[in-house]
């Protein structure tokens, strides 16, 4: 009899082989992960992994191979994005950029948001620079507009918040924002460098 009713196709029973850029696949690899911690638009192309691995490492095969390999691990490792589920309490904090006439001049303002996306509550206001004074009133008058804090402030990686990134998730806080902290007793988060996906709420 036979195993199967109709011809399945062809199967590959064993990963392809790659002589030629199987001794480089590992700094392929390093350079596409260490890609995922910075914005997309600084991601490696292909080429200029094919330009790297040839420059640093001797690589001597062809750029076709190199872009199939990089075009396979990214759709196997591609990242899955889940929908955002949003307490009450918790809310979300960052700047944004607009144009604005003022006086008859047109100029760009930066404004402080902070939404709140459960109820899809949102403060805005308009500021001439994105300044720690700015940072510091735009939480104040945010939450006078509120008549209370949120339990929770997801923020970017904004200068006036954070001193610096100490990776595995751990921010130095400016020492401004930990007495906007203090007085205020609300609890924060940070998002991940350029992802800009972890604020689901906010205008990008």
């Amino acid at each position: 009899m036979l195993k199967y009713a109709a011809p399945p196709g062809y199967r590959r029973s064993k990963p392809p082989r790659r002589p030629k850029i199987g001794p480089y696949t590992g700094v392929i690899d390093r350079i596409l992960q260490d890609d995922l911690n910075v914005p997309k638009k600084q991601w490696h192309t292909a080429k200029r992994i094919y330009e790297r691995l040839k420059n640093e490492h001797g690589f001597e095969g062809k750029y076709t191979i190199v872009k199939d390999y990089v075009r396979e691990r990214r759709r196997t490792t591609r990242e899955i994005f889940i929908p955002l589920s949003h307490p009450p309490g918790h809310a979300q904090c960052d700047f944004g950029e607009a144009w604005a006439v003022i006086a008859g001049v047109k100029r760009k303002i930066h404004l402080f948001v902070l939404d709140l996306p459960h109820s899809d509550g949102i403060f805005v206001k308009a500021y001439p620079a994105e300044t720690t004074e700015a940072f510091c009133d735009g939480h104040i008058s945010t939450f006078a507009f509120l008549g209370g804090v949120p339990q929770r402030i997801l923020y970017d990686n904004t200068k006036p918040a954070v001193a610096r990134i100490l990776g595995n998730d751990r921010r130095q806080r400016t020492q401004v924002f930990t007495e906007i902290q203090s007085h205020y007793l609300f609890t924060d988060r940070f998002g991940r460098p350029g992802k800009g996906n972890d604020k689901g709420a906010l205008p990008q």
